[in-house]
């Protein structure tokens, strides 16, 4: 599965929030490549988005993070659960399905750093 996120670069928001969940519920986000294909697909979803321009820079500074050689469980960490105050509050005002999808995205960036801060 390490390369299947970035087929979803030129797809719906919610193909891309389903996919992060699903890494994150299957522990697949632990792999560093896995995390970077990721985040490469939310900047190409995110360039167009101006309501969630926020989230680039801690984007940025957790690609760095990953392709450092030597990832700070600490600094994900703090990103992770940076990232996932912005997912929500950005599901606050999503229209559709999205405010859900977006809340348990939230969620699984939550659980996902609970198990890094585990192993710090």
């Amino acid at each position: 599965m390490a390369n299947q996120h970035s087929q979803t670069s030129g797809s719906s928001a919610s193909t891309l929030i389903d996919a992060t969940i699903e890494a994150f519920d299957q522990g697949q986000a632990a792999s560093p490549q896995e995390g970077l294909s990721l985040i490469t697909d939310w900047f190409s979803s995110l360039k167009s988005d101006h309501n969630a321009s926020k989230m680039i820079q801690p984007l940025q500074e957790l690609q760095s993070e990953l392709q450092s050689g030597s990832p700070s469980n600490q600094k994900l960490h703090d990103l992770l659960l940076d990232l996932a105050d912005q997912t929500e509050t950005i599901g606050q005002s999503a229209a559709g399905d999205l405010p859900s999808r977006l809340n348990t995205l939230g969620q699984a960036l939550r659980n996902f750093a609970s198990q890094l801060s585990t192993t710090v």
